[in-house]
């Protein structure tokens, strides 16, 4: 009976520090996962903006050339 509890609490220990380690890795992937996001929305950002330049520039030419 002393050896089955003993069995048991290492087992609940295994357990819950994986359960630990789970939860940082999660934790620390969905860190990773916003910055992620947030450098691809300032880059789609940074190429509309760049574009609305270009069309602006077009249209000054255009106008010039007129």
């Amino acid at each position: 009976m002393v050896r089955e509890r003993e069995d048991w609490e290492r087992y609940r220990k295994r357990i819950l520090r994986r359960v630990d380690d789970f939860e940082k890795s999660k934790t620390a992937f969905d860190k990773e996962k916003a910055k992620f996001e947030a450098d691809r929305k300032s880059e789609e950002w940074g190429r509309e903006s760049l574009k609305g330049k270009l069309r602006a520039a077009e249209e000054l030419l255009a106008k010039e050339k007129a």
